[in-house]
């Protein structure tokens, strides 16, 4: 496995852990990971850092 995909999995598994699986949702029409009210571009997941669990 890459090191871009384990930060994006470890990413995605902070955020769905932290906020749950019904506030954390990947809208793969528009590149967009969607939490609450507000959203963030997917490609932030590979991102070290993005997190507390990449840092």
């Amino acid at each position: 496995m890459t090191e871009e995909t384990i930060t994006a999995l470890r990413n995605y598994d902070y955020m769905v852990r932290t906020y749950g699986l019904d506030d954390v949702e990947l809208a793969w029409d528009s590149d967009t990971i969607v939490r609450g009210d507000g959203g963030y571009e997917i490609g932030l997941l590979t991102e070290r850092g993005f997190t507390p669990a990449t840092r």
